[in-house]
């Protein structure tokens, strides 16, 4: 019998992996374009995967357990009026950058100390996705603004909106090949414009895929490389 647990167990825990691990990356575009953020030639632009605004949802029921309940009664409201819109959609940042789906037993999310004595909090996200070629930005963000107001939350529960709206990326790796090739092609451009007594010596072209947000719903997206151009005689030179 012991057996048979440990190996229900394992399976579950098999199981749990498995569905996290066929989950796509999907990330948040923490950084604003900005004049100090160098962008190479070779980039492209093209609309975020998700426009994303963090929710936080607290209460300052005096009851510690009452606190619990009606946070969590809360977040099923909101995952029913999440799944009768069709277009929202709820999440978590599992740290820093990564979202991550809100699980469906959402009794297993921990709750944090508020600011003030007897309060207890979470921190969940409500996503839209954003779809390319639609110039949608305005109804996007009035959809994020007003999903929270239509729900009606339980006993002392208080619903928030915290900072911004975001914009996130799902796999930007799968953009890695087709920022080099824009690379190889503004290299050889160069190079035949200043013909065979000139070359291009590239660095940087290895370094990681980077993005940054351009505008509303925008995500520019490139390889912080450099080049120089040199005439071909030269066997090395410094910069």
């Amino acid at each position: 019998m012991k057996k048979q647990t440990v190996a229900m167990l394992l399976a579950l825990l098999l199981a749990s992996t498995a569905t996290v691990a066929d989950e796509p990356e999907e990330l948040l575009v923490t950084t604003l374009r900005t004049e100090k953020i160098t962008i190479p030639g070779a980039s492209f632009r093209r609309p975020a995967d998700y426009l994303l605004q963090q929710i936080k949802v607290s209460n300052d029921s005096p009851d510690e357990k009452a606190r619990k309940d009606e946070i969590m009664q809360t977040l099923r409201l909101m995952e029913n009026a999440a799944a009768r819109d069709k277009g929202t959609e709820l999440a978590l940042l599992a740290d820093s950058r990564t979202v991550v789906p809100m699980k469906p037993d959402i009794a297993a999310l921990k709750l944090a100390r508020g600011n003030r004595v007897d309060t207890s909090e979470v921190t969940v996200c409500i996503k839209v996705k954003i779809v390319p070629g639609a110039s949608n930005a305005a109804a996007l963000f009035e959809r994020l603004k007003s999903f929270p107001n239509s729900i009606k939350p339980a006993g002392r529960t208080a619903i928030d909106v915290s900072g911004n709206p975001e914009l996130t990326i799902i796999n930007p790796d799968q953009y890695r090949e087709q920022a080099i090739k824009l690379y190889a092609a503004d290299s050889r451009l160069v190079t035949s414009a200043l013909g065979a007594d000139y070359r291009v010596v590239t660095k940087g072209i290895d370094r990681q895929l980077q993005w940054v947000r351009d505008g509303l719903i925008n995500v520019l997206i490139y390889i912080p490389y450099e080049y120089d151009v040199i005439p071909t005689h030269v066997t090395s030179y410094s910069r």
